[in-house]
Formats: structure tokens, sequence, C-alpha cells
């Protein structure tokens, strides 16, 4: 069975160095939307505990550059190279 995570993970992928940009859920259910670059990589700040959590997907935003994370649990739209994929 594909989850989404596998269906992001793949997207993200194929997405190479080009940007990748992500709406989802907050957990107050707001609607979110991330653009990052997957080959944008670096230290990542914080507990120092890894996350186990095959679901929750740690990237650097674009515009801030900042450390941000989200569910795949909680993806609406994945959108790579102009093409927009429904979760």
């Amino acid at each position: 069975m594909t989850t989404n995570a596998d269906r992001i993970q793949a997207a993200i992928d194929k997405a190479g160095s080009h940007f990748v940009s992500v709406n989802f859920l907050k957990k107050d259910g707001s609607e979110r939307q991330l653009t990052f670059n997957p080959k944008q990589v670096g230290e990542i700040k914080g507990t120092g505990r890894q996350c186990n959590d095959p679901d929750i997907f740690r990237i650097v935003e674009a515009s801030k550059g900042h450390w941000r994370s989200f569910d795949a649990k909680r993806v609406v739209t994945i959108k790579v190279n102009g093409e927009v994929t429904v979760l």
C-alpha cells in the first residue's frame, strides 16, 4: 500500500534541485504553504533527538531559511515542476 509519505518522498526525489511547494493543514486546522529546495541541507537545530516518525518531513523553508516540518498525513497538495498532486 502506498502512503502519503511514499508519494511525497517520490515527488521530492523527482524534483531534484527544483523547488517543491507543499500545502498542508496545521494542527489548528488552518492551511499552511511551504516552499523548499530538497537539495538544501544543513544542520537541524533543536532537541538533538532524531525524529523516527516516517510521516514527518523536515525541510528548510526557502523564503526564510528556517527549518520547518510537516506531517505527510496532513498534506493536501504537493507541487513539483508545475505538476500539482492532490493527496
